[in-house]
Parts: structure tokens; C-alpha cells; sequence
């Protein structure tokens, strides 16, 4: 039993609200992970046994403290969006907060607790329209031991690790007087820890061939943006900013296999039109060597557009694409489009409907030096997606890359976070990582997440990376899929347990 005074409502909520400020202190690019810790150790004993409705409520204060405080950048699309976001996301932490007031009446609740975790992010990364995963807690892993737990139980086993420490923390505390269990729980949470330090130290797969990558960061001018000279301006700066590039790699005794461009690099379908068309050749041609574009392209079906990425050849131009599989809702696409456009005029700013692609992001890439070359990419939003993120091993990709347009969200937190997950990404596969974005924060990352080179926002830039192919297929791969299922069904029979238990309900 979780010990914890009789509180006046307000106090209640005053405490609920700083515990969701105190959990995300630990997302980027606060990155304060020692107060994720604190905050869910306090959620779980503000909730102790509370009354269903009440820890409802006290949820929904965390959950919009929480979600207000990390990914409120949304409202560059319009206030309403970010309120929209939040409110519905704390909807998530308000289902969490009464399954955690029930399976705090039972003794295995250290172990409950943190899987109710693992099962409100799996749940709220997947309902609706494909779920919004963006502040998980192993983000807040990313730069402290326990990330050395990402290669082997992947995201969702790392943020049910995290969510144990912190019980284990308050196992100790509410034990005091039973010394014992104090103690245990102490060493119990370090171990934790300690273990996740040593897994950093794990050899990774050994490497096969390198491939030299020239990375380019266009940006752009943002007071364009919308205008008819923006699309044009986007490749202009591509193409100048490959020049840079080849000229740093040339004059360093260096070749690039291929140019890395980000997503949206070309803001029109440079198959379809000529003149964009023209820029890319260009571009091409200059390299001597292929050209991975980040492109909006024309959809299957009438006023519909795809993001895509495709492997352009010197000779053969455009080759394989891949489609993006994992559109975001309201940004997009519009759900429900024609019953919903007429409503809100407002959605008109969303452009041409998105078509989602259907195949994972693995896509032929030879090149003169590796002509049985695959390269996996992740788009953007799509790094949010676990399983996007895993069948790019799973399906053979020798390179990872990940190419973003976060011209929206410059000068937010957006560009930080992103640029964590990122890193968890790499860690996962146990792959190094491309990461290619239009203006902010561009990186080169290793397979141990760390990061090798890095572009500041609002700035063109340009390097050139080595980067070793790999074949390993992780245990995180393997085990990240079915880990979000265990926590999910052990979550439900917990909770089921504990509605049929009598119990003295505390405030």
C-alpha cells in the first residue's frame, strides 16, 4: 500500500499539474531527465487508490501539463491545433491515471505501473488516424545509461525500464520503515541503470563496405514561404548547396557515392515538371554520382500528391521511390475530407490530399561502387512509426537515411525532439543514421546515437559522411513489436484483478 495524506483538491491538482511539467523536463530540448524520474514516482502515488473519476481528472491535469509544455509547436498550423492536440492527448494520460489509481491496490504494482505506461503509448501511438507518438520516455533515455537499452528491448521496452526505476524509487520511500524493501528497491532501480550503462558498452555488428555521403541542408527563406517563387527558391538552394558540398569533398580527395537531399527539396514533382526537372539534372550531373531527392510528387488520382523519395541516376534518372507511409492528419491529409472540408474552410490550408504509400522505405540505390546498394528512409513523421523504423532492417536496407522538412516548425521544439528520436532510431537498428532536414538541425549520427556532425537551424549547410553498410537485424527489431502487447495484456488482467477487489477509497 502506497502511503500518502489525505489532499484538498486543489492541492490535488496543483501537484498533478507540476508532475506533467516535471515529466516532460525530460523530453528535448529540456532534457532534464532526473525530473521525468521524480514526476512519475509522484503521478503514481498522487493517484494511489484514488476513486476512478477523480484519478481521471487528476490525469487529464498531468496530461495537459504534460503535452502543453512539449508539443504545443503545433500551433504554427493554428492555435486550434495545438489546443485540439493537447486536450485530446491528455485524454491518454487521463485512461492511464485510473488503470494506475487500480493497480496501485496490488502488490505487484512496481511492475504494473510501468507496463500501463508501455500500454498508453502503444495505444496512443496507433488510435486515431495512426496515433501521435512524438514524447515517449525513452526519449528522455536518449543522453543518460539506461539508453544502452534501446539495441536490445527498443522504445517500447526502454520506456517501460525508465517507468520501473522511477516505482522502484518510490518502492523505497513509501518503504521506509521496512528497510529491507527499501533497500532492495534502491539497489533494484540502480541495477537498472548500471545495466543500461554496460549495454553502451556492447561491441555493435561488425561493418561492411563504406559509402561516402554528401549531405545537404537547402534552407530556405521563410518569408516566402506560400508565395509562387518558394517552390523554385527550395531546389535553388539544393542545387547551390550541392555545389558546396562537392566542392568540400573534391578539394578533401573525397568522392561521394551519392547526394542526400531532404524531404520537400523539391517542393513540385521533378518528374512531371520540366523546369524542376532541369535543376535535379543539373544537380546530378555536377556529382557525377546519383542523387537521393526528397520530392512532393503528383498522386494516382486526381488533385492528390504523395511525399516520396527518389533515387536519381546520372544515366538512368529517376529510379526507385518510395511513398511515405505515415501521413500526418490535419497537415496531410484530411480525414473524412468531404465531410469535413465543407465544415471547416479553414482545411483548405492543407493542400492536395496525401496518398499514403503501401511498401516500406527500402529502395534500390547502385551506384558505380555498390551496385547492389539498398538505402532505408524515414520521412519525417514517419520516425515516430515503430514499425516503419523497423522494416528498414527487416527488409535488407544497407545505409540508413532520414530526410525532413521542418521548415514548419523551425524555431520550435520540434526540430530538438526530432533530432532525439533520431538518435533512438540509430540506437534501436544499431545502424548510423543520415539525417537530412530542409533547415533545421541536419545530423550525422553513429550507431551508438551519437551525434558526428550537426547543422544549426535557419542556415545552409553542407557535409560529407562515411558511412558503414550494415546487415544486422537487432533484438530490438525483433522484440520491439511484441513488448507493447505484453505490457498491454498484463495491463488489462491487472486491472481486472483490481476492480474486484473491496477497497477503502482514499482523496
Amino acid at each position: 500500500m502506497i502511503a500518502r495524506p489525505p489532499l484538498p483538491a486543489l492541492v490535488s491538482a496543483a501537484i498533478a499539474v507540476l508532475v506533467g511539467l516535471l515529466i516532460g523536463a525530460g523530453q528535448a530540448p529540456m532534457g532534464v531527465w532526473p525530473a521525468t524520474l521524480a514526476g512519475l514516482a509522484v503521478f503514481t502515488w498522487l493517484l494511489a487508490d484514488r476513486r476512478p473519476g477523480e484519478a481521471f481528472g487528476l490525469g487529464y491535469l498531468t496530461g495537459l501539463a504534460m503535452n502543453a509544455l512539449t508539443v504545443s509547436w503545433v500551433s504554427v498550423l493554428g492555435v486550434w491545433v495545438a489546443v485540439a492536440l493537447v486536450a485530446f492527448m491528455a485524454l491518454w494520460w487521463a485512461l492511464l491515471a485510473t488503470a494506475v489509481s487500480l493497480l496501485t491496490r496490488l502488490r505487484a504494482w512496481p511492475v504494473l505501473v510501468p507496463a500501463a505506461w508501455a500500454a498508453m503509448e502503444f495505444a496512443s501511438g496507433r488510435i486515431p488516424f495512426g496515433g501521435f507518438a512524438w514524447t515517449r520516455l525513452a526519449y528522455t533515455a536518449i543522453d543518460q545509461p539506461m539508453s544502452g537499452f534501446l539495441r536490445w528491448v527498443a522504445v517500447p521496452g526502454t520506456g517501460f525500464l525508465v517507468a520501473l526505476v522511477a516505482q522502484l524509487l518510490l518502492l523505497a520511500v513509501v518503504s521506509r520503515p521496512a528497510r529491507k524493501t527499501a533497500a532492495l528497491s534502491v539497489a533494484g532501480a540502480l541495477s537498472i541503470i548500471a545495466l543500461g550503462g554496460l549495454a553502451n558498452l556492447i561491441p555493435l555488428s561488425a561493418p561492411g563496405d563504406t559509402v561516402t555521403v554528401a549531405m545537404v541542408q537547402p534552407n530556405v527563406n521563410r518569408s516566402e514561404y506560400g508565395t509562387s517563387t518558394y517552390a523554385r527558391s527550395v531546389t535553388n538552394n539544393a542545387l547551390s548547396e550541392t555545389v558546396f558540398a562537392l566542392a568540400d569533398a573534391r578539394t578533401s580527395g573525397q568522392e561521394p557515392d551519392f547526394v542526400l537531399w531532404p524531404e520537400n527539396a523539391t517542393d513540385v514533382d521533378p518528374v512531371a515538371d520540366a523546369e524542376t526537372r532541369a535543376l535535379v539534372e543539373y544537380a546530378v550531373a555536377l556529382a557525377g554520382s546519383p542523387v537521393f531527392v526528397g520530392a512532393v510528387t503528383d498522386g494516382p488520382v486526381p488533385d492528390s500528391r504523395q511525399t516520396t523519395s527518389i533515387w536519381w541516376d546520372p544515366e538512368d534518372g529517376p529510379g526507385d521511390q518510395y511513398h511515405k507511409r505515415n501521413l500526418v492528419p490535419f497537415g496531410e491529409y484530411i480525414p473524412f475530407r468531404a465531410t469535413l472540408l465543407p465544415l471547416l474552410p479553414i482545411l483548405e490550408q492543407v493542400g492536395r490530399q496525401s496518398i499514403p504509400g503501401d511498401s516500406p522505405g527500402v529502395v534500390a540505390a547502385p551506384t558505380d561502387s555498390h551496385p547492389d546498394m539498398t538505402i532505408g528512409t524515414l520521412i519525417c513523421f514517419e520516425l515516430a512509426h515503430d514499425d516503419t523504423s523497423y522494416d528498414l532492417a527487416r527488409h535488407g536496407a544497407d545505409i540508413i537515411v532520414s530526410q525532413s522538412n521542418t521548415n514548419t516548425y523551425a524555431g520550435t521544439f520540434e526540430p530538438h525532439q526530432q533530432l532525439v528520436i533520431n538518435r533512438a532510431r540509430a540506437m534501436e537498428l544499431g545502424r548510423e543514421m543520415a539525417a537530412a532536414a530542409l533547415n533545421s538541425t541536419s545530423a550525422a549520427i553513429d550507431a551508438r546515437g551519437r551525434v558526428l556532425q550537426s547543422a544549426g537551424e535557419f542556415e545552409a549547410a553542407e557535409f560529407v559522411v562515411s558511412m558503414p553498410m550494415r546487415d544486422n537485424v537487432s533484438a530490438a527489431v525483433r522484440l520491439g513489436p511484441v513488448l507493447p502487447w505484453v505490457a498491454l495484456v498484463a495491463t488489462l488482467a491487472g486491472v481486472a484483478v483490481a476492480v474486484r477487489r473491496p477497497v477503502a477509497w482514499r482523496t
